[in-house]
């Protein structure tokens, strides 16, 4: 399980940062897709919890 979460955080924390440099530069209005260092760690947290619950 643990094994999971950490995998789901790394996974979710490329995918928040491929969605802040693409979509941020798009969109320019939501402060959680436009900033870097606020995208990754929310991204990473939300990956951590789904592979949790469904790998883990």
């Amino acid at each position: 399980m643990i094994l999971a979460a950490v995998i789901g955080a790394a996974a979710g924390g490329g995918v928040g940062w491929l969605v802040s440099k693409n979509l941020g530069r798009i969109t320019g209005t939501c402060p959680i897709l436009c900033n870097t260092k606020i995208a990754v760690p929310y991204f990473a947290f939300l990956g951590m919890l789904v592979a949790a619950q469904y790998l883990g």
